[in-house]
């Protein structure tokens, strides 16, 4: 998966370390607004660049910190295509189901989690899971 690389590739960079600061400072608008920036610097094939998947996975962790519902419904879908190289661990599903489940489409969460838990042999799901692991085993 190629970086972008020079000048481009130095301010990504750059404006994803400036909304780590932030998030660290609890100041998460600035933080997403930051991962935006990042995303519009990355060129014109975003999806095939290494840093678009960690972008939306940061935009989307900090909409589902602060219940940004609407936020996390239009960056969702990216998921799946940022990256196309990167290895299939169940992490995409994962965020669907997080955003299915967030905006109460449960029945969706529930397959999208089923898939993540299967592609992933249960290590997608991290520490700060735990409504979405019990949800999973509620059948």
């Amino acid at each position: 998966m190629p970086y972008v690389t020079g000048e481009k590739g130095i301010k990504i960079q750059e404006l994803m370390d400036k909304s780590n600061v932030e998030f660290d400072n609890n100041n998460y608008e600035e933080s997403i607004l930051l991962l935006e920036q990042a995303w519009d610097e990355i060129p014109d094939d975003k999806i095939s660049y290494s840093e678009s998947f960690l972008i939306v996975w940061g935009i989307l962790d900090i909409s589902r910190l602060i219940k940004d519902v609407d936020r996390m419904n239009n960056r969702v879908d990216n998921i799946f295509f940022c990256s196309p190289q990167r290895g299939d661990t169940g992490e995409r599903e994962l965020w669907e189901g997080k955003v299915a489940y967030e905006l109460g489409n449960f029945k969706e969460a529930k397959e999208y989690f089923k898939l993540a838990n299967d592609k992933s042999k249960g290590r997608c799901f991290g520490t700060k899971d735990g409504k979405y692991i019990k949800f999973l085993k509620q059948s």
